[in-house]
C-alpha cells in the first residue's frame, strides 16, 4: 500500500512534469494568513508552468472564499464537492457535496493536498488510455505492477473508486456504468484510466485482450 501522506511532492512533480522551470518564491504578503501548509503548496507548484497554467482543483489565492462559515480553498472538477478548512483550526479539513452539510475529514491539511495533487496529476498527464468497459478478468493484468494508494478517509475519488501507482504509472478504477435503464453500475466490469508518464510506460497495455482503449497524448491538458 502506498500512503500519499508521505509522499515527497516535489520529487513527485519532478518524476512527471520534469525540472522546474522557475525556481521557489514565498507567496505574496497578502495571503501570509493562509495555513502554512498550503503556503507550502503554493510555492512549490509555482515552479512548473503546466501546474501555474492548470484549471485545478485548489482554488488560487486570490480565489479562496468564506462559504458557511469554512474556508473554502479548493473543489473538484464537477464542482460537486468542496474542500474547506475551519478558520478556528486550520489544520480541520472538511467535505461537502452540493448544498450538503461539512463533513471533518480526519486528516491533516497537508495530507489533503497530497491526495489532490495525485488525483491533478493523473487527470492532467500527457499519456491516457481510458476504458469505461473493463472486465474483471483484465484487471489483474493491468493492475500487475502497480500497488494501490491509501487516501485514508478523503472522499473525492466517489463511491466504489481505488486508485494505484508506481514510479511511471497512476491508474483509476471504478464501478461501470450500465447505461441501459436505470442506469445501474455494470456488474463484472469497471471503469479505467491509466495515466503514464510516457508512451512506452502504457505499452504494456496493448497486451491485455479484451478491453478497447480511448488514447490521449496532449502536450497540454487531455480530458478523461
Amino acid at each position: 500500500m502506498i500512503h500519499a501522506a508521505e509522499l515527497n511532492l516535489s520529487e513527485f512533480l519532478s518524476r512527471w512534469y520534469g525540472q522546474p522551470d522557475e525556481s521557489a518564491r514565498k507567496i505574496s504578503e497578502e495571503f501570509s494568513r493562509l495555513p502554512e501548509p498550503l503556503k507550502d503548496w503554493y510555492s512549490l507548484s509555482c515552479r512548473w508552468g503546466k501546474i501555474r497554467s492548470a484549471n485545478h482543483q485548489i482554488y488560487k489565492p486570490q480565489q479562496i472564499r468564506m462559504k458557511r462559515g469554512k474556508v473554502e480553498f479548493a473543489a473538484d472538477y464537477t464542482g460537486i464537492g468542496s474542500g474547506p478548512f475551519d478558520p478556528e483550526d486550520s489544520d480541520a479539513v472538511y467535505e461537502a457535496e452540493l448544498h450538503g452539510d461539512w463533513r471533518h475529514v480526519l486528516e491533516s491539511l497537508s495530507k489533503f493536498l497530497n491526495h489532490v495533487t495525485i488525483r491533478e496529476v493523473a487527470i492532467s498527464a500527457r499519456f491516457i488510455r481510458t476504458c469505461s468497459q473493463v472486465p474483471d478478468d483484465a484487471l489483474c493484468g493491468i493492475l500487475a505492477d502497480v500497488e494501490q494508494v491509501d487516501f485514508g478517509e478523503w472522499g473525492w475519488l466517489g463511491p466504489g473508486r481505488r486508485s494505484f501507482m508506481n514510479q511511471n504509472l497512476i491508474i483509476d478504477v471504478g464501478p461501470a456504468r450500465d447505461f441501459r435503464p436505470p442506469g445501474r453500475n455494470r456488474e463484472g466490469f469497471s471503469s479505467v484510466r491509466v495515466s503514464g508518464i510516457s508512451l512506452d510506460d502504457l505499452g504494456y497495455l496493448d497486451e491485455i485482450p479484451m478491453v478497447n482503449w480511448l488514447a490521449y497524448a496532449a502536450a497540454d491538458d487531455c480530458d478523461s
